[in-house]
C-alpha cells in the first residue's frame, strides 16, 4: 500500500507556495534578507539567480568535504567569481565563514 499521507504529501507544490510568498513580500515592497549556504559555484547558480529578485543575499561558503587547503581556496574563489558574472541584485559573500565581502554586480 504505502506509507500514510504519502500521497497528500506529493500533491503539495512547494514552489507555488513560495511564489505566492514572495509574490506577498514582493506588493508589500519589502526585501527580506537571506543567509545562504553554498558548499560550491554549480550547486549555487541557480538559487543565487532565483532568490536575488527576492531577497537581500549573504552567502557563506563552507565545505568541510574538502581537506586540501588549496582546493577549498579555489572553490571559494570561483563561486566569488560566479557571483561577480551574475546579474544578480544584491549578494554578499562570508568567504570562509570569517567576514563579510560585498562584491560589485551588473545592474
Amino acid at each position: 500500500m504505502g506509507q500514510p499521507g504519502f500521497n497528500k504529501m506529493n500533491k503539495r507544490n512547494y514552489q507555488k507556495e513560495l511564489d505566492e510568498i514572495l509574490g506577498k513580500q514582493e506588493k508589500a515592497g519589502h526585501t527580506p534578507k537571506l543567509l545562504l549556504h553554498s558548499c560550491c559555484a554549480p550547486c549555487s547558480s541557480y538559487v543565487l539567480e532565483y532568490l536575488s529578485g527576492y531577497f537581500e543575499i549573504t552567502d557563506f561558503f563552507y565545505n568541510p568535504n574538502i581537506t586540501d587547503r588549496d582546493e577549498y581556496h579555489h572553490r571559494s574563489e570561483e563561486l566569488r567569481r560566479l557571483i561577480g558574472c551574475m546579474p544578480l541584485k544584491t549578494v554578499s559573500s562570508l568567504p570562509r565563514g570569517r567576514m563579510i565581502r560585498t562584491f560589485s554586480f551588473r545592474p
